[in-house]
């Protein structure tokens, strides 16, 4: 009887401090699309207009091959990681080119629900103004993040891998 109690003891005692543990987080959903001011790790997915924003072409990417680039950034910085649509021949296409392109992005292999993030016409060195979807990241700590996008733009079908390595600034 004596061994019966303590056992029942026992028993209770484990189930007190079980309930008393923190819940450990849940992971995200990988198939749920990524809207903005959700995180990866200790990166934010968020947008960013009218602040400095490092976008592909501003010099922190360098091509691997012609579907993957390597892009460095400092942690706290703000990194457009859309590639971005522009009229090749000047012609004023911008509009119609955008409202015919497709395109798909993922970020760590969850899809990115681009709707919620909208579009940003920036201006560009070459082409004079590009599109681009509104997806930028925020890192907190140094770490990389890998971005895969894909589409068609103009007829043409495009692939493309960016791997984003945030440094300590």
């Amino acid at each position: 009887m004596k061994g019966l109690v303590c056992a029942a003891l026992l028993v209770l005692v484990v189930l007190l401090l079980a309930s008393c543990a923190a819940a450990a987080p849940l992971p995200a959903d990988s198939s749920k699309p990524i809207e903005p001011g959700d995180r990866i790790g200790d990166v934010t997915v968020t947008k960013g207009e009218g602040e400095d924003i490092l976008y592909i072409w501003d010099g922190g990417c360098t091509g691997q091959t012609d579907t993957e680039d390597s892009c460095k950034a400092k942690v706290g910085e703000k990194a457009n990681v859309s590639l971005g649509v522009f009229d090749e021949t000047l012609t004023g296409k911008l509009d119609s080119l955008w409202a015919e392109h497709t395109y798909e992005m993922s970020i760590e292999g969850r899809p990115v629900n681009l709707q919620a993030f909208g579009s940003i016409d920036v201006p560009h060195p070459q082409v004079l103004s590009l599109r681009a979807w509104n997806v930028v990241l925020v890192a907190d700590k140094p770490g990389e993040v890998t971005v895969f996008s894909k589409g068609v733009v103009n007829g043409e079908p495009f692939t493309q891998t960016l791997t984003y390595t945030f440094s300590a600034p």
